[in-house]
């Protein structure tokens, strides 16, 4: 009966010992991997790959620890000499399972993308197509 008694009564200290609410706990890997200044790398259109990436296509995303985000665009001729075409600047949200929804400052509207890391986390694609890709290098 003791036995039965004692036990009873640890049961309760062993649940709450082993369950914990971390509500502060690290962010998930691809959260944090996120963080940081990305630039287009490469695109890949119709099995086509593009390497030299012209003013026209280039991009740049900031995302921050703060769960915000910039996205650069570019114009101008060539591969030099670019200039700012547009900035977004906006929230963003990790969904789960590489989805991450991206919401401009001002609008109702959202993006969600699909972001597979790559390269230790050094370089990141993104799939908007059966067969447009673009794929981002890490810059910091």
């Amino acid at each position: 009966m003791k036995k039965t008694l004692l036990l009873l009564l640890a049961l309760p200290v062993l649940l709450f010992t082993s369950c914990s609410g971390d509500d502060d706990s690290a962010p998930p890997v691809e959260t944090t991997s996120l963080y940081g200044t990305w630039d287009l790398d490469y695109f890949v259109q119709n099995g086509s790959v593009t390497e030299n990436i012209d003013c026209s296509n280039q991009i740049t995303y900031v995302f921050t620890n703060a769960k915000t985000y910039t996205k650069t665009t570019f114009a101008g001729e060539g591969s030099t000499n670019c200039s700012v075409a547009v900035i977004v600047n906006g929230t963003w949200e990790n969904l789960g399972d590489n989805q991450f929804k991206l919401t401009p400052n001002g609008s109702s509207t959202n993006q969600t993308l699909n972001i597979n890391f790559q390269d230790l986390n050094k370089k990141f694609s993104i799939i908007f197509s059966g067969n447009y890709t673009e794929v981002y290098a890490k810059r910091n």
